[in-house]
Order: C-alpha cells, then structure tokens, then sequence
C-alpha cells in the first residue's frame, strides 16, 4: 500500500513539473498580417497599405486580417490607434460600416487562430498591438485615399492692389484624405492668372512630388497657381470637376463645386483717406479750440462789465444812502435846537 502511495504520489509531482514547464515555456505569440508573417518589415515607414472603405464598407477590400495564433486558455488582445477593428466582414445578415469598429478587442484563445480585421478612414499611419501574456508585436497600417468626392479653392484671405496672390484648388476623399493627379477646373471673376487666362485646369500633385519638393511649395492633393497683379474690387474663384462622383448618403453629400470671393483693397486709396480724415479731425480741433478762445474771452468781457456796473451801483447806493442820512441828520438837529436837547454829528 505504501508503495502505491508513493508512486501516485512521485507521478503527481512529475505531473505538476511538466505543468510547470509548459506554462513557463509558452509558445511565442504568432501573428500573420493578411496571410504574412508579421516580420520586421512592417515598420512604421513599410506599413500595410489598404484601401479606404470610400463605399463605407468593410469587406476583404477595405481591411487587413490580423491572425493571432497563441497558447490554449490564454487571453489575446487586439489594441488599436488611428485604425478601427472589426470581428467580422460585411455580410446581408450583418452589415459592416466605418461606423461598426472599435479600438481595442480581447478573446481567451481555445487552440485556434483568433482573426481580427483592421481597418481604417485615413493615409496616416496607425496601428494595432497584440499582445498575449509577455508576447507582443505591432503591426503598422496605412490607408490609401479613394476617389475624388470633394474640392475646394482658396485665396488669400487679405490681398492689396498690386500684389499677386497664389490660387490654391485641393481634391480629398469622403473622408478629407487629399486625392492626387485629379483634374480640377478653376474660373477667376474679377481677376486672371499670371497669363492673363480666366480660366485653367489644374492638376493636385502627387504625394511623390510632394514629397520631393523641399521648399513645401508643392502640397499632396493640391494645385497651386500665381494670379496676376490684383486691381481693387473683388475676386471670385470657382473650382469644380468632372469626375463621376457616387454619393454615400451615410457619409455626407459630395460637393462638386467650391467657390471663394475676396476683396482687393487699394491700400494708397485707404492711406490718402485716412491722411484726409486726419486733416479734417485736426482742422475741427483747431476750430473747437479757437470757439472755445472766443468764448472764454466773451465771458472774461461780460464777467468785467457786470462788475463795473455792480461797483458804480454799489457806488451810487452809498452816494444816496449818504445824502438820505445827512437829510435826516440836519432834520434831527434842527428840532434839537428848536427844543433845546442834545444834537448828533
């Protein structure tokens, strides 16, 4: 008996060794990225590239599958930033939108690959980790823009006689992406492009020339033109094209056509009326200055006047009051010596 307890009890710490081992040894988290292995060439600047889900939908077109592969009973999570994440593709039953994803998923694997679809709504790079117990890898990924569904045209905002201002006509994507090599038509009202020409078609560069171009004059998704010398009034710039543009109601309508106006000020014109209404202040200055002159000396001559005439009143009361005293006076002596009392000087 005892010799059977012993080896239950030698098989049971062999078994809990083996456990032990096999937990500490956990197979490598194994990801594969659309069918690949995620190696280190998914970098940030070699990231997947997928399409836009311009259509908004989410189906093998518009997403990347990330396949998790890890140990049985471990937990896997998917954790993403500036890209979205779906379970499942679009299906009748089940309709996947840009508006179906989240940014972060976890599941306990059961022995079976874990498939996860990444998507996403911009040409910037994002990503997405994986991670499983001390396992984990990034994979990097990258939209790319779809067709033309908006334009757009700008001048600058404050532009003066006699200067040349720069023309700026953009195409992007439903979701703002810049779209190059795009054909726009430009119509100028009230001014003309340096070779005298009302109207142009223009083409937005491209990321490559974008990219090669050190002076940052040349932008993705845009195309920029010199105007000639601006006159005063107004300019009004109208941009459209002609590209066939399938609205997606879910997303917004497209705009077609863009338009800007500015105004074209003359600065010397608004300098020399300044000078004059300047001049015209001082002058009304002046103007107030000089009545107010007059009327303080018009009010110093009333203020003397009423004073002379106050002192000669004064002066003539007092001769009158003098005279009506010594009147009384004299009559007051004259009885005193009449009835023989007293008399008062």
């Amino acid at each position: 008996m005892k010799s059977l307890k012993k080896i239950a009890l030698a098989s049971a710490a062999a078994l809990a060794i083996v456990g032990l081992s096999t937990s500490a040894n956990a197979a490598p988290l194994a990801v594969t990225v659309a069918g690949s292995a995620n190696t280190t060439t998914n970098t940030h600047a070699g990231a997947a590239s997928v399409n836009v889900p311009s259509s908004n939908v989410i189906d093998v077109t518009t997403s990347i599958a990330l396949v998790a592969t890890a140990d049985t009973g471990t937990a896997v999570s998917f954790v993403a930033s500036g890209v979205k994440l779906v379970t499942a593709l679009d299906s009748v039953a089940a309709p996947k939108t840009v508006a179906s994803g989240v940014s972060s998923y976890s599941a306990t694997s059961q022995g079976t690959a874990l498939t996860v679809y990444a998507y996403t709504t911009s040409t910037a790079v994002g990503s997405v980790t994986i991670t499983n117990g001390s396992y984990s890898t990034v994979v990097y990924i990258r939209g790319i823009a779809g067709t033309i569904y908006n334009v757009a045209v700008a001048i600058p905002g404050s532009v003066s006689t006699g200067t040349i201002g720069t023309l700026t006509a953009s195409a992007s994507d439903v979701f703002g992406n810049p779209v190059e090599s795009s054909a726009l038509a430009v119509t100028l009202i009230g001014a003309t492009f340096s070779d005298l020409a009302t109207t142009k078609s223009l083409t937005t560069a491209t990321k490559a020339a974008a990219d090669a171009d050190t002076t940052g004059a040349t932008v993705w998704g845009k195309a920029s033109f010199k105007l000639a010398p601006a006159t005063a009034g107004s300019i009004t710039a109208v941009v459209s094209t002609a590209a066939t543009i399938v609205e997606v109601t879910a997303l917004g309508a497209p705009v077609k056509t863009g338009a800007t106006s500015i105004s074209v000020s003359d600065l010397n014109a608004t300098i020399a009326s300044l000078s004059a209404a300047i001049a015209r202040a001082n002058a009304a200055l002046e103007t107030e200055k000089a009545g107010r002159l007059a009327d303080k000396t018009a009010a110093d001559t009333a203020t003397a006047t009423a004073k002379v005439a106050s002192d000669k009143a004064l002066a003539d009361a007092k001769v009158t009051a003098d005279a009506k005293y010594a009147k009384l006076l004299k009559a007051y002596n004259d009885k005193a010596k009449k009835y023989k009392f007293a008399t008062k000087k």
